[in-house]
């Protein structure tokens, strides 16, 4: 279980108080092929799983508001009307069921416009994870470049897994340690072959293939992946 990072200031009175340390990692859940409704139930999973150790989080919907109604969240304002200047931070974010859960909306600026934003939200939580569309455009790179943690999910069916395949190499060309935890989704049946085939043309054409990290459909997935996840954010913390 992770522990909670504690700091101590001190008030106006003179007296030490503590003051929780957030850990900042701004995680990334890209779908490169198949539909992206599989990396927004999987954000919230993993939201929900870690605000149960007691860690904060933030879940970013770049989806046009289809995770926040997965998630079954009404709201009002979006990160784009704090980029406008209508409306606060904290206008923009919803506070789940757990204290330690919050959630909001990018809005219609889209994923480019809500960049500034969201990297200094990230100041303030243990985890940050942002859902964007599925597909692969300059913002999904500008996202990629920033975060320190990386999923990646792909279709098992057919060739789909080649589209992971050039996400991977477009994000490689701006930030060449690009490393995403790789996801299969869709039959699971293929996922062990298409995984191999997925990390053989990787290896072949771009250098270290990145790491496997089951299918979507996995007990426990969300467990495993944190630790993962916690894992990678660390090495990047000290590289």
């Amino acid at each position: 279980m992770p522990k909670s990072k504690m700091t101590d200031a001190m008030s106006k009175d003179g007296r030490f108080k503590d003051n929780y340390d957030p850990a900042c990692r701004l995680v990334s859940l890209f779908t490169a092929s198949g539909e992206s409704d599989i990396a927004s139930a999987m954000a919230v999973k993993l939201g929900r799983r870690a605000a149960s150790f007691g860690e904060t989080v933030l879940i970013l919907d770049a989806v046009d508001g289809a995770l926040m109604e997965q998630a079954g969240i009404i709201y009002a304002r979006t990160l784009d009307d704090v980029a406008r200047g209508t409306a606060e931070p904290q206008d923009a974010l919803y506070v789940t069921s757990n204290e330690h859960f919050t959630a909001g909306a990018v809005g219609e600026g889209g994923l480019e416009n809500a960049l500034g934003v969201l990297a200094a939200l990230s100041l303030s939580y243990d985890w940050v994870f942002v859902v964007p569309k599925a597909g692969c455009e300059i913002a999904h790179v500008r996202l990629g470049q920033a975060s320190d943690v990386s999923v990646m999910t792909y279709d098992t069916q057919g060739d789909q897994f080649m589209r992971a395949y050039w996400m991977v190499e477009a994000l490689r060309r701006r930030a060449p340690n690009f490393d995403p935890l790789i996801l299969s989704t869709g039959a699971k049946g293929d996922a062990v072959e298409t995984a191999f085939m997925l990390s053989e043309t990787v290896r072949e054409h771009l250098g270290a293939p990145p790491p496997y990290a089951g299918h979507a459909e996995d007990l426990h997935l969300e467990s495993r992946l944190l630790d993962q996840m916690r894992a990678q954010a660390d090495r990047r913390a000290v590289a």
